[in-house]
């Protein structure tokens, strides 16, 4: 497994569960989602299982055009279709990120009656978000994404990775809670006063560099692209992908650290001020790497499992931990 591959790491199937929970509520019909994004019933149920960043994309996609709805139905109202496109493309023409964001925030605050944003602080900045009617958003999927979209499209339209100071939400921490690290790299707290995201108000100079022709592009990638997860190439959590994502290579978390000139003890604090730790970082990537082997080269568990440096019973063992499933149930479930 690539870095690459990593970066499109497959994201909890809660959000899918969430999302057809809401749309059959709102009258779409549960069997057709599941065959326009490819995903199976056993799949869904699986508390534990994984999903594509294209198929949840595809599944929103598709949620967005039946209800006719950018909201996915979380909101009082619907939001056309159509009203981001609106929104991203007079942001393309801004000069700065300041400029393109005090536009999306006067847009929203003007035309959506489920939400006000902010922004506030200096010399760290704060982007919050209020939703107006959060009982129309019980498991917080249209706060979680709102703010994720913002900041993927602020990186996309200046060409460059926001790192976050922080992020912070007014709910209890869900029990999705890891998937945080995925979506909103930084430290995150939950029960907060504001639910928003931080990072360093330098970045509202950066100037705009895309064109309304590269938004045309990026509109027709969306919002699959906002699920991959972004790089931030200065951060020890980054380095150890990095590090962990060359075919054949798992070194041990000593081993890792002596190659860095660093003790193993120092590298453990660097990874937990992060937010996690490399027993994590590895579990991550041997079930990627897993994944990607069961369902792209079709390899034989066996040979999976080898490609871990694991037993094939061990393998078996930890897959299941990781997905809910068996490797073969795993590849049949995938594979409708």
């Amino acid at each position: 497994m690539t870095v690459s591959d990593y970066d499109r790491a497959d994201l909890s199937s809660h959000f899918a569960r969430v999302l057809i929970a809401r749309a059959t509520a709102l009258g779409i019909d549960r069997d057709a989602l599941l065959r326009a994004v490819r995903l199976s019933p056993e799949l869904l149920a699986s508390p534990l299982s994984r999903i594509s960043p294209g198929q949840l994309g595809a599944l929103l996609r598709k949620i967005w055009m039946e209800l006719d709805d950018e909201l996915s139905g979380f909101g009082p109202a619907p939001h056309r279709f159509g009203g981001f496109a609106l929104m991203a493309r007079q942001m393309a023409d801004s000069v700065t990120l300041a400029e393109a964001l005090r536009y999306a925030i006067r847009y929203n605050n003007l035309t959506s009656p489920a939400m006000r944003w902010r922004l506030v602080g200096t010399p760290i900045v704060r982007l919050e978000l209020e939703l107006l009617h959060p009982q129309s958003d019980p498991d917080h999927f249209l706060e979680e994404f709102m703010l994720l979209m913002l900041h993927r499209l602020s990186n996309w339209l200046i060409g460059e990775p926001i790192p976050l100071q922080s992020a912070s939400f007014r709910f209890q921490r869900p029990e999705h809670w890891r998937e945080y690290q995925l979506m909103f790299p930084g430290p995150v707290s939950f029960e907060q006063e504001f639910s928003g995201i931080c990072f360093s108000r330098d970045w509202l100079n950066a100037p705009v560099i895309r064109s309304r022709n590269d938004l045309r592009r990026y509109l027709s990638r969306l919002p699959d692209q906002w699920f991959v997860k972004q790089v931030f190439a200065s951060s020890t959590t980054d380095r150890v992908l990095d590090a962990l994502s060359n075919p054949g290579a798992m070194p041990s978390l000593e081993e890792l650290a002596a190659s860095w000139s660093l003790s193993s003890r120092t590298l453990h604090r660097q990874l937990k001020r992060e937010g996690t730790s490399f027993r994590k970082i590895r579990e991550q990537v041997r079930r990627d790497r897993a994944v990607t082997m069961l369902l792209a080269d079709k390899c034989q568990i066996k040979q999976v499992a080898q490609a871990l440096q694991m037993t094939e019973p061990a393998f078996s063992r930890a897959f299941k931990q990781w997905t809910g499933m068996s490797p073969l149930a795993y590849r049949q479930a995938r594979s409708p």
